[in-house]
């Protein structure tokens, strides 16, 4: 297990800390969501799940159609953004 230790000289450093890190896991649970809502969109227009599509997409079945571009982009986003949530979600904070 990894270890940062930060010393803060006040309560209130400590606060904004807290603060900044329940801020980015808000930003990062609604990229979650919207990059979700955008999948969906896909789905519903191409047929298949985005799962099925980036298996296809990355074996180079379908082409480099821009909208595939575009599907295989929130994918990959969708996937960076899960792993952000839970590298935060594994934080330990103590005081």
């Amino acid at each position: 297990m990894e270890q940062l230790q930060i010393k803060a000289k006040s309560a209130n450093a400590i606060m904004l800390i807290r603060s900044a890190l329940e801020n980015q896991m808000m930003l990062i649970d609604f990229g979650i969501s919207k990059t979700e809502r955008k999948l969906k969109d896909f789905e519903r227009e191409f047929g298949m799940t985005s799962r099925k599509f980036y298996e296809k997409f990355s074996q180079g079945k379908l082409g480099d159609d821009f909208e595939y571009m575009r599907w295989a982009g929130e994918n990959e986003t969708l996937q960076r953004l899960k792993k952000d949530h839970d590298a935060l979600n594994d934080l330990e904070l103590c005081s």
